[in-house]
């Protein structure tokens, strides 16, 4: 499973001004000190080449990412742009989350919206996603732009990590298997 926490996050800034790098801070409820992100490769051209500074309006607490989410993320970068596009409800959480237990969610009205979304490979905890349309979000202008060669080779970078992910997840998954096989076994 990914890490995600958008919730949690109060703001933030992603710093791609350097070509291959991605540096930046990302500061979470209730911790003082911020998430500071050190990794290789480059983000979308919208983002490429510019600072990205984000603050979340309404940031609440998620419990699970107190601990375990490292405060120093080093890694590579997946996707992270500020244009993804997405289905937003335009109703309250509630309203959207009963007509999909009632199997009527065609029903709810949405807007497509942009989104920001940051993923990056944690050598720590892996896969990490920051994905809202919720964040304000202001974007510098581009000290250096990435050509379509380049954004094309930065995506078969991320579709490699990508891979890579989900078969060390596979893994992990297939030994947990294994590990309760053997308990079982052992009980018997």
């Amino acid at each position: 499973m990914a890490w995600r926490p958008d919730k949690c996050i109060t703001h933030g800034e992603i710093d791609n001004t350097i070509r291959g790098r991605v540096i930046g801070s990302i500061w979470l409820l209730g911790r003082e000190q911020p998430m500071v992100l050190d990794l290789s490769g480059d983000a979308w051209p919208d983002v490429a080449g510019t600072k990205l500074t984000f603050v979340n309006p309404n940031p609440v607490p998620q419990p699970e990412y107190d601990e375990g989410l490292r405060l120093k993320q080093s890694g590579s970068v997946g996707d992270i742009t500020a244009s993804q596009k997405v289905k937003k409800f335009t109703v309250p959480d509630e309203e959207w989350m009963q007509a999909l237990k009632e199997e009527r969610l065609h029903e709810v009205p949405w807007e497509m919206k942009n989104a920001l979304y940051l993923e990056w490979f944690s050598d720590y905890n892996g896969r990490v996603v920051v994905q809202t349309t919720d964040f304000q979000i202001t974007i510098s202008e581009h000290l250096w732009v990435i050509d379509p060669d380049e954004h094309a080779a930065q995506q078969a970078i991320n579709e490699a990590d990508m891979d890579a992910y989900l078969e060390q997840l596979e893994k992990s998954l297939d030994q947990e298997l294994a590990d309760e096989e053997n308990e079982d076994k052992d009980e018997t």
